[in-house]
């Protein structure tokens, strides 16, 4: 019987000794389920649940930290893309009203002097200006707005030639 309790107490220490050595890592719930009571309570007074749930409220902390960022950056690419998409629509609403407004000049110049050939030949380049213009895609790159900017250019190059020429007739 003295042997039969001595093996049962060098039992019961080693289990005793064998759960002390748990750590947090060794303490996770999800594979604790089929643990028995000793590992358990040594999970709970040796403190390793509770440095499980500091981690993983550390690690939860920097996850919404990284989330605010995120967001934050999302915003800000949405931002650049609304400026981006309002530069381009008044890019367009550029084209269309130059195109508008110098097709009305071209019509009145050639309807006040329809007979000057001179004057159909500059008419028929500023068109010709003009046409290239309008076929220009607009879009949000920068050479896109230099290439606009240099076609708008030339066409009112064209225009300034048909006012001088223009004035020159009357």
């Amino acid at each position: 019987m003295k042997q039969v309790s001595k093996v049962i107490t060098v039992l019961g220490l080693t289990t005793l000794l064998a759960a002390c050595t748990m750590d947090k890592a060794g303490c996770d719930p999800k594979a604790m389920r089929d643990a028995g009571l000793l590992t358990k309570m040594n999970c709970d007074f040796s403190g390793s649940y509770d440095a499980r749930a500091q981690d993983k409220e550390a690690q939860l902390a920097a996850e919404r930290q990284n989330n605010v960022l995120l967001r934050q950056a999302v915003a800000d690419m949405e931002k650049k893309n609304s400026l981006v998409a309002a530069d381009v629509v008044k890019r367009r609403a550029d084209v269309t009203n130059i195109t508008r407004s110098v097709g009305a000049y071209l019509r009145s110049v050639q309807a006040s002097n329809p007979s000057n050939q001179a004057l159909t030949e500059q008419i028929k380049v500023a068109r010709a200006r003009l046409d290239a213009l309008q076929k220009t895609p607009v879009t949000s790159g920068t050479t896109n707005a230099q290439e606009l900017q240099t076609r708008i250019q030339a066409v009112e190059v064209e225009v300034e030639k048909l006012r001088k020429q223009s004035a020159i007739l009357e």
